[in-house]
């Protein structure tokens, strides 16, 4: 069977959609699928994709560029309907994504959405007025019909179902969260390596915000309370580090957070990593944060857990299991328990973090991987092409049934 990812953009710098897309269609080929990507591209881009090749079909944009259109990609995606089966249409807003679901009605050829958390009341409530009109002129034009024609939606996190169903969604729904490849958080690079690429690590308590910088990620609740930790003479050695790229230009605001809250000395900006610096930032790291308002089901977060880290995040990043399993913090979005928690982070030995970040592990390995998210979406794919009813929560399909979906 042939799966056709279609998306707005395949760029490292987008953060975790089209890596959390590519990676459950890499686990997913070992399962009866072949899976194909579709989605626009910029000059600027071509060193910057989560994956290349033959099944990567990538298309240069044309005016408007910020709805990411690409009629070539329309024509071809025409041109090779006869050897689609199924879309899975990856986000709502842009023209790759509509274009899709219009070609697969146009051929009566089946499709689920995933949006990604875009559907999220608090997503589409920060918008500004103008921005906010634009959503709902486009969702009541087109939007309602993309959704009311999707055999399902895909759900990252449990969480995640509500904001469908308060939007008016009345359809099927499934849960497949994101997972990570065990085999690449195995052995980390040694702590000093992070330290020769940035001194400002040594002697330094490192806390890790890795993720882009935007509005939703909490960082405007996050910093005042990171201020009123670091006052206190025992933890004048905490060092922030905030890693990821700015698509929204939003680090203008987290700057300006920086100086009010007189934290130069304890915030350090790294830009965007990828493959070994990342995964030195990661070793380095004594502890993972991620205050966001709202969530979809973050990636770093997980990879940051199979890595051993204890974490402190916030309910918008809807995953509860974390506080269940004793592999971390999980507080409002709130300047007050943020600053609670952290310092009783802070305050743990060195024993205790290394326990709670064997935990996180544990609770990843078990639940999380790309095996278990590719074999779970591979029974949504047989029961939307065999007429099946679709599971809120499906069950992994058996390793042992690998034959293709037909």
């Amino acid at each position: 069977m042939h799966v056709a990812n279609v998306l707005g953009y395949m760029a490292n710098r987008y953060g975790g959609p089209p890596k959390s897309m590519y990676g459950m269609g890499q686990a997913i080929t070992g399962h009866g699928c072949e899976i194909s990507y579709w989605a626009t591209t910029k000059a600027s881009d071509q060193d910057d994709l989560v994956a290349s090749g033959p099944s990567v079909h990538l298309y240069e944009t044309v005016w408007p560029h910020g709805w990411f259109r690409a009629p070539a990609l329309v024509d071809d995606l025409v041109g090779r309907i006869s050897s689609i089966d199924l879309f899975h249409i990856q986000g709502m807003w842009s023209y790759p994504q509509l274009s899709a679901s219009r070609i697969a009605r146009r051929f009566d050829v089946p499709y689920l959405i995933t949006p990604r958390g875009v559907l999220a009341p608090w997503h589409i409530r920060r918008k500004s007025r103008v921005k906010f009109f634009k959503k709902m002129v486009y969702f009541a034009l087109a939007g309602k019909s993309m959704l009311r024609s999707a055999r399902c939606l895909h759900a990252v996190a449990s969480k995640e179902v509500e904001g469908f169903r308060q939007i008016g969604y009345d359809g099927p729904v499934t849960i497949v969260p994101n997972g990570i490849n065990p085999r690449d958080f195995n052995e980390l690079p040694p702590r000093e390596e992070a330290e020769a690429y940035w001194p400002d690590l040594r002697n330094r308590r490192v806390i890790l915000f890795l993720s882009r910088l935007s509005k939703e990620k909490g960082l405007d609740q996050f910093l005042p309370a990171l201020a009123n930790v670091v006052r206190g003479s025992t933890y004048k050695d905490v060092l922030l580090v905030l890693a990821g790229s700015d698509l929204e230009e939003y680090s203008t605001i987290v700057n300006a957070l920086v100086t009010k809250n007189r934290l130069s000395e304890h915030v350090l900006f790294t830009g965007m990593v990828e493959a070994r610096r990342k995964a030195q930032l990661i070793s380095r790291a004594d502890i993972y944060a991620l205050p966001s308002h709202a969530e979809g089901f973050s990636l770093s977060l997980l990879e940051n857990l199979a890595s051993g880290k204890p974490v402190l995040i916030t309910s918008g990043c809807n995953f509860p299991e974390v506080a269940r399993s004793g592999a971390g913090f999980c507080v409002p979005a709130q300047q007050g328990p943020l600053e609670e928690g952290l310092k009783r982070l802070l305050d743990m030995s060195a024993l205790d973090l290394k326990s709670m970040g064997q935990k996180g592990r544990e609770l990843v390995l078990q639940n999380y991987t790309w095996d278990i998210a590719a074999r779970k979406m591979a029974t949504v794919y047989r029961c939307i092409l065999e007429g099946k009813v679709i599971p809120l929560d499906p069950e992994p399909v058996s390793k042992k049934n690998t034959s293709p979906i037909s």
